[in-house]
């Protein structure tokens, strides 16, 4: 990614960030694009949509129209997809929402990682290029998921972390770690209970940052690089991992009592960083943060009475 000293005064563009969220333009879900950070889509709790200029502004055009309360989002081809709780799911055709239903039942889980994934309820489908296709079924609930191909795939719950095998199930992979949190990156790493899990090494990570025990929160990765977001008793803090070793990164001024939702990286190892309350920031290779801007650019509504409400 290029320079970003010529982006906004970092004050200006938090207060800018931070009179959005005034207007209650939370943040549910962030949709990335591998070649910039910048690129990425927002989606908001009711599908709203906020697009990138790719210079670190994001514009929404359109309202929300998802009867779910959204949880996670991917883009398949050109759609963005989005998922609530539970199935349906949701495409957006244009500026509407259609309901996008595979003929499953169950609790939604949208996958990470290179090659768009689904999960509903145990069973997990893989985004071929043309169409959604059933790869496997889990034998326990699914927290998180992972897949670079309708081949290679990582499913995380409650008690393990489950890799696709022959003949659609999935067998376990002997972590020594609690709990699968989250599973994220170009390659893939997990948020367990008590740190980090670096799948293709079986490797468990434990950051510190300042000598202190990082509480990670979100990990992202590279092929080469992974970072790690949380907390230390001193705030909000960074590690990278780079050729074997941990070391400290100067973390994104995160605003107070907002907690991170997604932590992204692209292929230049630029990092964006967005919360819940709708601060979103991102930096360059060099590790300086810059906060992005949001906008709205919504059609003026029609003059006439609004919409009749029952009694």
């Amino acid at each position: 990614m290029t320079s970003i000293a010529r982006a906004l005064p970092l004050t200006l563009a938090v207060a800018l960030v931070m009179a959005t969220s005034a207007r209650a333009d939370t943040l549910a879900a962030v949709a990335p694009a591998g070649d910039d950070v910048r690129k990425a889509l927002l989606v908001g709790p009711s599908g709203q949509v906020w697009e990138p200029d790719g210079a670190g502004t994001w514009t929404r055009r359109a309202e929300g129209g998802v009867s779910a309360d959204v949880r996670g989002a991917a883009v398949a081809s050109s759609a963005l997809i989005v998922a609530g709780k539970s199935a349906p799911l949701f495409r957006r055709d244009g500026d509407r929402w259609t309901a996008m239903r595979l003929g499953e039942r169950g609790r939604t889980v949208v996958g990470t990682g290179p090659r768009p994934s689904l999960a509903i309820g145990k069973l997990v489908f893989v985004w071929t290029g043309t169409t959604w296709k059933r790869v496997g079924r889990t034998t326990g609930a699914i927290t998180a998921l992972w897949a670079a191909s309708e081949t290679k795939v990582y499913a995380g719950s409650d008690s393990a972390l489950v890799k696709l095998a022959g003949g659609g199930g999935f067998g376990p992979i002997a972590t020594g770690t609690p709990a699968v949190v989250a599973l994220a990156g170009a390659v893939p790493w997990a948020v367990t209970g008590d740190g980090v899990y670096e799948v293709a090494a079986r490797r468990a990570h434990r950051p510190t940052v300042g000598g202190a025990p990082l509480s990670v929160f979100l990990v992202t990765a590279t092929v080469d690089t992974a970072w790690a977001l949380g907390t230390t008793s001193t705030g909000p803090a960074l590690a990278r991992f780079h050729k074997g070793a941990w070391t400290d990164a100067v973390p994104p001024p995160l605003p107070a009592d907002d907690p991170p939702l997604a932590l992204i990286a692209d292929t230049s190892g630029g990092l964006l960083v967005a919360t819940r309350g709708g601060a979103v920031l991102f930096a360059g290779s060099d590790g300086a943060w810059t906060a992005g801007t949001r906008a709205d650019a919504l059609p003026v509504a029609p003059p006439g009475p609004g919409p009749a409400r029952g009694r």
